[in-house]
């Protein structure tokens, strides 16, 4: 559905009728933060997320419809988290910047 409404808005823009927007609901599956104990969701609202997750339903259509396998998907994401942990350590070591470049790249000049 995603697909199919920004294919829309793309003919709009690109047809010159104007800019367009599209706003997408979405839900977050972790708290706010590492210590956030989220004693504010439910059980069965989670679930319900779950289920309508567009990742978790395309993971599923790739390997109902053999175009990937489980196996392969799950190294897809071990070397994603591989990646991520290898930036998180570079980023840790890297030393901090001059408090001159605080303002550095944040306008257009």
């Amino acid at each position: 559905k995603v697909h199919e409404a920004a294919e829309s808005a793309l003919e709009v823009v690109r047809s010159g009728k104007g800019p367009f927007l599209l706003e997408l609901t979405t839900y977050r599956f972790r708290g706010h933060s590492m210590g956030d104990p989220e004693r504010y969701r439910k059980s069965d609202e989670v679930k319900k997320w779950e289920e309508r997750d567009p990742i978790g339903i395309y993971r599923h259509y790739l390997v109902e419809h053999k175009l990937a396998t489980s196996q392969a998907l799950n190294a897809l994401d071990d070397k994603a988290l591989e990646e991520v942990d290898e930036a998180v350590r570079y980023a840790q070591s890297s030393p901090e910047p001059a408090r001159e470049a605080l303002y550095s790249h944040v306008y257009a000049e």
